[in-house]
């Protein structure tokens, strides 16, 4: 008896998860763009490129980073996300962003070296190995010579990981500090660091979770050590146990 799956039942099954993905797995939660902005200020606060620098969103969803970027004075944005029900809510409120409504892949192959920076959070344990690589050659082939990507993603070797890696049905992947490097060297791309973060919103109940997860991170790490020997620094650390990791990756200049 054949048990194979598929291809066309495969592909059925992402369009209904992904036709309305904020509603089916989020639960309909409002968009609260003010708490969104809050935590972007503690992720990404002095790392933005020049003001002039093309940046796009990748799964941009409904368009919360994108509206951060414009107040803080970025206007030369781009996103793209394959969900018609989150980018409705991201045209209504992004006005003058060039928003595309299609699969990543497709949207980068058509804009070869045009990106200074290119951020996708929350994308890649969503693809297959192989969506994997050709996810980071078009990111490649898309960033200018210099230009970076940005990958935030959670962290399978954090306490946990399982909770998140199968807390949605589309999560195909799960990358580690060391894994994360791998592909992104594999790929062509210069790591400049992966780190682990915990991303939550600077409330007082996030601010009280991440207390509890960094009195425990001592503990955490010590068995991550028992279990693999080595140790953390370098580009990445291979210890990190926070329940993110955030890469940063640049395309090589060859007239450097």
């Amino acid at each position: 008896m054949d048990r194979g799956v598929n291809p066309e039942t495969q592909r059925s099954c992402r369009a209904r998860l992904y036709e309305r993905y904020s509603g089916n797995f989020g639960g309909g939660k409002p968009l609260e763009m003010e708490t969104q902005f809050r935590q972007f200020d503690v992720c990404y606060r002095g790392l933005l490129p020049p003001h002039a620098a093309a940046i796009g969103d990748l799964g941009c969803g409904k368009g919360e980073w994108l509206a951060w970027l414009r107040r803080e004075g970025r206007g030369n944005l781009f996103g793209v996300d394959c969900s018609p029900s989150d980018l409705e809510v991201a045209r209504a409120h992004l006005a003058g962003v060039e928003l595309i409504g299609s699969g990543i892949v497709e949207a980068l192959r058509a804009k070869p070296g045009h990106f200074d920076l290119l951020h996708a959070k929350d994308v890649v344990e969503h693809l297959t190995p192989d969506e994997l690589f050709e996810f980071l050659d078009a990111c490649h082939a898309a960033l200018k010579p210099g230009g970076q990507l940005w990958m935030l993603t959670y962290n399978a070797q954090s306490p946990f990981a399982n909770a998140t890696r199968y807390g949605d049905f589309t999560h195909e992947i799960g990358l580690t500090p060391s894994s994360m490097a791998q592909v992104l060297t594999a790929a062509g791309f210069v790591v400049d660091r992966v780190d682990g973060i915990h991303v939550c919103p600077p409330s007082a109940t996030g601010t009280a979770r991440r207390l509890v997860w960094k009195m425990c991170t001592p503990f955490f790490r010590l068995l991550l050590k028992a279990r693999h020997g080595g140790g953390g620094g370098g580009k990445f650390d291979s210890l990190a146990s926070e329940p993110d990791l955030f890469a940063v990756a640049h395309k090589a200049d060859i007239n450097a």
